[in-house]
């Protein structure tokens, strides 16, 4: 194989994590949460690992992430993440595929480096199965998400069921992956990764909430899902109470190219009258509870506090 080539191809991938600027020129530009590969270290530690032996795993759970951001930002026509332009922004959008294409297989092949850790191979045969599933997965949950922006039919358990495809699986992974490279039982990876689920279904949940109610300053990102069109919890469980006037309210609203303030004020109107945000805030807390008890699985440890501290921190976030 021929030496690696193409330096501004690996530019656009480090801009896009924040280490570069448009030059690409080294720069101190905001960043992701690290969530995924936090969870994996927590979670790899809460079953005894030492966290340098988990390293390769969170390296590939965070490219992995920021491969489905740089395409998510090009389907969804995004022009801004963290207070700058994405990079198909600054690029274009071919280039910016196949940046997107070269870090997912850069999270794969970093996986495999835990063999050279001392991970036994059938073990990173496991993992590497299990994240390429997971891969799988998440695009059927995009490929779901693209296909409700042409739907007026989709309910509130067809939204969680995408979400859970979409943002969800990755955070079990993350869990998940970390207990088995610590070479944790069956029972334990599994309920790490229901923690990791629930987790991640009441993070995206939040997100929504953010997305409506946030402010853009905080999220880093236009607020206002609403006038974007995007349907996401609050909309979806608004539409599908709504009755009277206010039941075609929301719908004109998805249909119109670009709604002004009145229709996204009235349409605001609707989620109020609906207690769209107090619904999602409770999923939330239930979602938050159940990743709770899911860490009972594991023995008494600073790791395990500290992924009940995240939840905490998760649940009430602001960004």
């Amino acid at each position: 194989m021929p030496p690696p080539n193409a330096p501004a191809h690996y530019g656009m991938m480090r801009y896009h994590l924040g280490w570069v600027n448009e030059r690409l020129s080294p720069a101190q530009a905001p960043t992701g949460k690290r969530l995924r590969p936090l969870i994996c270290l927590l979670a790899a530690q809460a079953c005894g690992a030492q966290p340098e032996r988990v390293v390769p795993a969170a390296v590939a759970l965070e490219l992995l992430h920021n491969f489905t951001l740089i395409h998510d930002d090009i389907e969804d026509g995004d022009a801004v993440r963290h207070h700058r332009p994405t990079v198909w922004k600054v690029w274009g959008e071919p280039q910016a595929i196949n940046a997107g294409d070269g870090m997912h297989v850069l999270a794969h092949l970093a996986l495999l480096e835990l063999a050279a850790g001392g991970v036994p191979a059938a073990r990173v045969i496991s993992l590497a199965t299990q994240l390429a599933q997971t891969s799988l997965v998440i695009t059927e949950g995009q490929h779901l998400d693209l296909a409700f922006e042409q739907r007026d039919d989709v309910t509130p358990d067809a939204y969680l069921d995408m979400i859970g495809r979409k943002s969800a699986a990755l955070i079990a992974c993350s869990a998940s992956m970390g207990g088995e490279v610590a070479g944790a039982g069956a029972d334990t990876c599994a309920a790490l990764a229901a923690f990791g689920f629930d987790l991640g279904m009441g993070f995206q949940i939040r997100d929504d909430v953010l997305g409506i109610w946030g402010r853009s300053e905080t999220t880093g990102k236009p607020a206002g899902d609403l006038r974007r069109r995007k349907k996401t919890l609050p909309s979806l469980y608004a539409m599908s109470r709504a009755a009277g006037d206010d039941h075609a309210v929301l719908p004109r609203l998805f249909a119109t190219p670009a709604p002004d303030d009145a229709l996204v004020g009235a349409a605001l109107a609707v989620l109020d009258r609906q207690d769209a945000r107090a619904y999602c805030e409770r999923k939330v807390e239930r979602y938050s509870a159940s990743a709770r008890g899911h860490l009972t699985a594991l023995s008494p440890s600073r790791a395990r506090d500290a992924l009940d501290a995240l939840i905490a921190q998760l649940e009430t976030r602001e960004f």
